[in-house]
């Protein structure tokens, strides 16, 4: 047996008091009634002696009150198998792992605040399906959709730098594969997530935003970095900075953040675009995620512990009832 809330046994304390008074009741009671009439003539009369219907009646109302407690902890004993249906939207993080992500305008880097950002959204969550898919020349998921919120967070810490032969930026690889990445339930909400410094190299993510328009997927996009730009870092295994990036001509290469690309995929696609540095734009991002309508996406088995606080509420109900019945006149049979 186990109780669903088993703080309740707290109140049983609340009993101490009420003992104690019934006892001083008694003892006032009695002392009351030796004062008019002796134990002798109390036995005569037509009642029945308080000492034996007075505790009785007393210990009725306490046994009921400790069956109501028992009630309010829940017990729980026995299990069944319960279909309960996993309701939520499907949301896919497309997060920029090109060098240009290395920039420190953000501490301690680009890259590194937009995974703490994707985690912290995520931690809002609950039963929707969620997905990463890293993204630079090419794209590749890192981590299908899933439940599993722990295994997704791990992915999302593990992600980095994608290696020199896929470098650029090409949001139309990402969205490519978001799309296909997406469940065939035609009835839930689809979401993406672009999370970018928004440098598009190759400039042909207008290609499927047809495609994201028919499907109905909204396109939400979070710029990283600042406008001023910052220089991209070159960094050994170790992750140590051996240099900064130079263009063909030698000079050093700068990192802007370019919002007007992203601010048109969202616009284009029924999205929003935030900047990651605005805290309060990040937070009503949030909200707005939690205000979708959560659709059933699949169903799920559950083991469930059957409730039986009926069954101390019907005896403390049945404890009450005969402390009401019971009274100190005696019953005398009537010949006939």
């Amino acid at each position: 047996m186990s109780f669903s809330n088993p703080a309740a046994f707290f109140l049983l304390l609340l009993l101490i008091p009420y003992v104690l008074l019934i006892i001083h009741n008694f003892i006032k009671k009695k002392k009351l009634l030796n004062a008019f009439v002796s134990e002798t003539a109390f036995k005569r009369l037509g009642f029945r002696s308080g000492r034996e219907i007075g505790f009785f009646k007393a210990s009725l109302t306490v046994l009921a009150i400790i069956f109501f407690i028992l009630a309010l902890a829940g017990p729980e004993w026995g299990e069944v198998f319960e279909q309960i249906d996993i309701k939520g939207i499907e949301m896919i993080f497309l997060l920029d792992t090109s060098n240009s992500m290395n920039a420190e305008d953000l501490k301690p880097s680009r890259l590194e605040v937009s995974k703490q950002l994707v985690n912290a959204i995520v931690d809002h969550f609950y039963t929707d399906y969620i997905g990463l898919i890293n993204f630079a020349g090419t794209a590749y998921i890192q981590c299908p959709l899933t439940i599993d919120y722990e295994a997704f967070k791990l992915m999302t810490e593990a992600s980095g730098i994608s290696p020199d032969e896929e470098q650029g930026t090409d949001f139309s690889q990402g969205l490519k594969l978001a799309l296909q990445s997406f469940k065939s339930s035609a009835e839930s909400k689809k979401i993406i997530i672009l999370i970018t410094d928004g440098e598009d190299q190759e400039k042909r993510w207008q290609e499927y935003v047809q495609e994201l328009r028919k499907q109905s997927i909204i396109v939400f996009t979070v710029g990283v970095g600042v406008k001023a730009g910052a220089p991209i870092p070159i960094k050994n295994d170790q992750g140590d900075i051996t240099g900064w990036k130079k263009d063909k001509n030698g000079n050093l290469v700068r990192t802007r953040l370019d919002e007007k690309t992203l601010i048109q995929i969202a616009a284009d696609t029924w999205g929003q675009y935030f900047r990651l540095t605005d805290v309060t734009a990040i937070d009503i991002f949030v909200k707005n995620l939690k205000s979708f309508e959560r659709t059933a996406l699949s169903k799920r088995m559950k083991l469930k512990k059957q409730k039986r606080f009926y069954y101390p509420l019907i005896i403390g109900i049945i404890c009450l009832i005969f402390e009401m019945f019971l009274t100190e006149k005696k019953l005398l049979w009537k010949k006939k």
